[in-house]
């Protein structure tokens, strides 16, 4: 069989504005460069202006709220809104799969471009990855007609490329050695319908946290805050619905959680934030004392590489969103436009959250998207750039500004991490170099 023709609904923007000039104009390009032909540059410009077009008409949307913006794409997707004003939507919470191994955490093998299992060593720092292989293998398998296990060895092959991709830029080369560097397969998207309903949920009830989020939260988290008994899939014992074990000291706690870096990738982003919350939520049922929580959410960090939905600003635990200007999933779900004008009007590519948190910040850059600016002219790639949504651009970019100092600081440090601090001493230093916000 020959792959299957990509469809405007295919488009990050598709669902949403499904006649849209600038999709159709998408969509009708990438036919053309499959079929090896080159896009004019009178085509590039009009793809352009038609995607500003488009923006300014999604962003009016947002303006008048991003719940009616929500509830607005939800009827776009053909979903509906029960009672309670939530989606009506039946969540994958039971079935948990896999990608191929008897195994929640890997790390990549750079050499044989695979994963490979290995369980978490909590005694040095680490960096977990909230990948998003099986959201990319179904799509494939239906795009370009894989079997199930084709789709889900690409799966693997992504979140491997994704986990070499932190390792490699992110990490300094101080902390590589002695930094385990894993991803997660968290593995909780059954379908392309699953993805816009968890972020159009957030938009409704910034509270929600995913059924698999949690399982995932207790996987992750369970044996850094909890003397406890474990069911076979890493979860926490329940007895009508009390854990059953007892928390670990306050010190303890706190010494634990410390070193760990969680890194969310597109929906990752939602899962990893979510995890998160439902941490506080086990401190909360252990009998934890409010301080402590506090102290806990904030001897990590979680750093979101685009963010696919609002997460709210006065987080209580320490966190970095990273944003491409023109990440077309990131716009799709996410209201990035005050983020943006913040940084143009300060002229400041890093933009600290509400006061008086001091804990969640934002960084904002201006990669290659759909069309994007090259010494030789505006080009229009959204295959190598995935819509301004791909990884590596967003890791490279980390990189190149001396992001790792950042990583590495806050990998030795024990205990709580004021992450203001950090990010001052790193570029007061010289080893963070923060660019000036291109709008400004």
């Amino acid at each position: 069989m020959s792959p299957a023709k990509l469809a405007v609904k295919d488009l990050p923007l598709g669902m949403i504005a499904g006649t849209a000039h600038y999709n159709l104009l998408v969509a009708e390009s990438i036919e053309l460069l499959g079929a090896g032909q080159e896009i004019s540059a009178e085509r590039i410009q009009e793809l352009e202006r038609s995607r500003d077009d488009l923006w300014r008409e999604i962003q009016e949307r947002k303006d008048e709220g991003m719940p009616e913006y929500a509830r607005f794409v939800a009827g776009q997707y053909g979903f509906g809104i029960d009672p309670q004003g939530n989606l009506a939507f039946s969540w994958k919470s039971e079935g948990h799969h896999r990608v191929g191994y008897q195994s929640d955490f890997y790390r990549s093998d750079p050499q044989l471009k695979k994963l490979v299992p290995i369980q978490l060593d909590h005694s040095r720092p680490r960096m977990i990855i909230f990948s998003t292989g099986r959201a990319f293998a179904e799509r494939n398998a239906r795009l370009i007609d894989l079997t199930s296990e084709e789709a889900i060895e690409h799966a693997r092959f992504v979140m491997s490329a994704q986990t070499h991709l932190v390792e490699s830029r992110l990490v300094g080369a101080r902390q590589r050695d002695n930094t385990q560097v894993v991803a997660f397969a968290y593995d909780m998207v059954e379908s392309d319908q699953e993805v816009p309903a968890i972020r159009m949920q957030m938009l409704l009830d910034p509270d929600f946290i995913h059924p698999v989020a949690a399982m995932t939260s207790e996987r992750v988290f369970g044996d850094l805050i909890a003397e406890a008994d474990f069911n076979s899939n890493g979860t926490l014992v329940r007895h009508q619905g009390t854990i059953q074990g007892k928390p670990r000291s306050d010190d303890e706690i706190i010494d634990r959680l410390s070193g760990l870096i969680l890194v969310g990738g597109s929906i990752g982003c939602v899962m990893a934030f979510q995890s998160v919350k439902w941490l506080d939520r086990m401190l909360g049922e252990l009998g934890v004392s409010k301080r402590v929580r506090e102290e806990a959410g904030q001897s990590f960090l979680l750093l979101n590489l685009g963010p696919t939905t609002v997460l709210p600003g006065d987080s209580p635990f320490n966190r970095i969103d990273v944003i491409n200007r023109v990440d077309e999933f990131v716009f799709a779900g996410n209201n990035v436009a005050p983020i943006l004008g913040q940084a143009d009007d300060t002229g400041c590519c890093l933009v600290p959250g509400p006061e008086p948190s001091g804990h969640v910040f934002t960084l904002v850059f201006d990669g290659p998207g759909s069309v994007f600016d090259t010494p030789e002219g505006k080009v229009f790639d959204p295959d190598s750039t995935h819509f301004g949504h791909s990884m590596k651009f967003y890791a490279n970019w980390l990189r190149d500004i001396g992001f790792s100092s950042v990583i590495d600081r806050t990998l030795e440090t024990r205990g709580t991490i004021d992450l203001g601090a950090i990010l001052q001493w790193a570029e007061s230093a010289g080893k963070l170099k923060l660019p000036t916000a291109t709008g400004a």
